[in-house]
């Protein structure tokens, strides 16, 4: 198949090529309230915290939880602590736990267990169809023997390389049938978490990417806002491995209008000293002015950085750095900002 967009993947072996998909792009549904004991625990810190305000109060929020079980470490996020009941703690978290290589800081409990029922697949899946499919390996097998299902497999998204872009869970097949718009291939249907649709802007920008290597036109970063400008800023930054050092003593000119976020800058930047789509693989003061060290950076419309830079979120982690820390930043490694 030639310029397959798509790959299905069971194991670490592609099951199928696909020309397309439908149903994929959409708004993702939030993970499900999971609720677990914490039995055998010894809250410290902030879990103690939690949860004796848990006990005046009823619930208390607490966020990312780290325990360490006698066989595993497994992170929560998002957690609410409901109560406790001798050496059990009940808590709520957003979605299940992921399990952690390192059980450092991690609070020490016997057992974590899930109280709360799987809520049916209905609920959590939809239907997402991979358009214009030729299978082959294990799918192929199972196809052939007339079976109608197969999985659970992954999908990824391909570059014009074909080459992995991004990757994810996909689920079930769970129907197949011959491609209306692809003659000799198959469309395949599979029961597709609802948690994992992307948003529509990234595949705006997969698709520009997929049809120029790198896109014409400058400042096309612009149109593109939060998950869609991660996503710009990720496919920019895979084509700019090996871009060539500015010029010595050369003077760069940003126009900071649309710099609300590290990202922004970055894309503002990388394309004021080497042009458009591209991007520089690092968003720190620190890294970007090692980068530009000895060059000038001239920056029009500072006034929209100034009340938009590592102003929100304010609990993010790590926190973003402030207007003040990039300027700072950026002369601390020897680059002179001439704000505008």
């Amino acid at each position: 198949m030639q310029n397959p967009r798509y790959a299905l993947l069971h194991g670490r072996h592609a099951v199928a090529l696909c020309h397309d998909v439908r149903g994929l792009y959409g708004d993702a549904a939030p993970p499900p309230r999971v609720r677990h004991e914490l039995r055998g625990c010894e809250p410290r810190g902030e879990l103690a915290r939690a949860v004796t305000q848990a006990i005046v109060e009823g619930t208390a929020p607490l966020g990312t939880l780290d325990v360490a079980t006698h066989d595993a470490a497994w992170r929560l996020t998002a957690v609410r602590v409901l109560g406790a009941r001798g050496d059990v703690v009940t808590v709520e978290s957003a979605g299940p736990p992921r399990r952690l290589h390192d059980a450092q800081g991690a609070v020490p409990c016997g057992n974590l267990v899930r109280v709360s029922p799987e809520p049916p697949e209905e609920l959590t899946h939809g239907r997402v169809t991979f358009l214009g499919c030729s299978p082959r390996g294990a799918l192929r097998d199972v196809l052939d023997a007339g079976a109608t299902g197969f999985g659970p497999v992954r999908y990824e998204v391909l570059d014009r390389a074909g080459g992995a872009q991004h990757e994810a869970e996909a689920g079930r097949v769970t129907a197949v049938g011959a491609s209306r718009f692809h003659r000799g291939l198959l469309d395949l249907t599979l029961a597709f978490p609802r948690t994992g649709l992307i948003p529509p802007g990234t595949r705006e920008v997969w698709d520009l990417f997929h049809r120029h290597r790198t896109p014409p036109g400058p400042g096309t970063w612009r149109r593109f806002t939060g998950p869609a400008r991660a996503a710009w800023l990720r496919q920019a930054a895979r084509r700019s491995h090996d871009l060539p050092e500015p010029a010595p003593g050369a003077t760069y000119e940003i126009d900071g209008r649309d710099v609300t976020d590290a990202q922004a800058l970055v894309c503002a930047v990388t394309e004021a000293v080497h042009g458009p789509g591209l991007a520089y693989p690092f968003d720190t003061p620190r890294a970007l002015g090692a980068e530009l060290s000895g060059r000038t950076l001239v920056w029009h419309h500072a006034d929209v950085a100034r009340a938009c830079l590592g102003v929100t979120p304010l609990l993010a982690e790590p926190r973003p750095a402030t207007f003040q820390e990039w300027v700072d930043g950026l002369r601390a490694a020897g680059v002179r900002v001439v704000l505008d």
